[in-house]
C-alpha cells in the first residue's frame, strides 16, 4: 500500500480531530501535552486493533473478497458522512449529544463518558482537559475510526505504519486545530469542510474496489 493512500486514509480519520481542536480554541479550552499525548496513544492502539481484525477477515473469507468488504466499509462510511454533512448543513443535527457510555471509577475520582460528539469532552466546565476527559475524547474518537480500520485492514493497508501515521496525524490536526481556534475566531468549516473526510473514504474505496 503506498504512502500517499495511507497519508490520505490517516487525514480521513484525523480530520475530527482538526474540528475537536479549533471547537476547543474558539471556547478558550486548554488541552496539557500529557492530554494530547493520551489522545494520541488511544488513536494508534484503537486503529491497531481495529486494522488486526479487519485483516483478520482475510483468513475467512477469500483475499478478493475480504478486500471488496473492507473497500465496501469505507465506500458506506464516506456515504454516511456526506449524509450526515448534508443534514448538518439543513440545521438536522441534535444541539445536546448524548452520551454513548459511561463509566465510573470511583478509586480515580474519575467519570469516563464517551461522547456522541467529541467536542463537549469537557465534562466539569473547568476550562481544561484533564487526564480523565482526554481518554473519554480519545475514546470516542477511536470509535468514529473504528470503522475505517475494519475496512483498512481488509483492504491490505500496514498494520505497523497506518496507527503511527493515524496517531501522529491526529495530534498534529488537533493542535493545529487549537491554534486555529484560537487566533480565528471566525472559522467556519460550513458543509463543505464536513464532508471532506467522506469524499476521501469514498475515493479510496474506490480506488481500492
Amino acid at each position: 500500500m503506498s504512502i500517499i493512500s495511507t497519508l490520505l486514509l490517516a487525514l480521513a480519520v484525523s480530520l475530527d480531530g482538526l474540528g475537536v481542536g479549533i471547537s476547543y480554541g474558539l471556547r478558550g479550552l486548554r488541552l496539557p501535552w500529557v492530554s494530547l499525548i493520551l489522545i494520541t496513544f488511544i488513536s494508534i492502539v484503537a486503529s491497531f486493533f481495529s486494522m488486526l481484525f479487519g485483516k483478520a477477515s482475510t483468513l475467512i473469507f477469500p483475499p478478493h473478497l475480504a478486500q471488496k468488504i473492507g473497500a465496501a466499509l469505507l465506500l458506506g462510511l464516506g456515504c454516511e458522512i456526506l449524509l450526515e454533512s448534508y443534514l448538518k448543513g439543513k440545521g438536522e443535527d441534535l444541539q445536546n449529544p448524548r452520551t454513548l457510555l459511561q463509566v465510573r471509577v470511583p478509586r480515580l475520582g474519575l467519570i469516563i463518558a464517551i461522547l456522541q460528539e467529541p467536542a463537549k469532552a469537557d465534562l466539569d466546565s473547568s476550562g481544561s482537559i484533564s487526564p480523565g476527559e482526554a481518554l473519554a475524547l480519545g475514546l470516542a474518537l477511536a470509535l468514529d475510526a473504528f470503522g475505517v480500520g475494519l475496512g483498512a485492514g481488509a483492504t491490505g493497508f500496514s498494520l505497523t505504519l497506518t496507527p503511527l501515521f493515524i496517531g501522529c496525524t491526529q495530534l498534529i490536526l488537533v493542535s493545529a486545530g487549537l491554534w486555529i481556534g484560537r487566533r480565528w475566531h471566525t472559522v467556519s468549516w460550513g458543509k463543505k469542510g464536513a464532508a471532506l473526510p467522506g469524499v476521501i473514504l469514498i475515493s479510496l474505496g474506490l480506488w481500492r474496489w
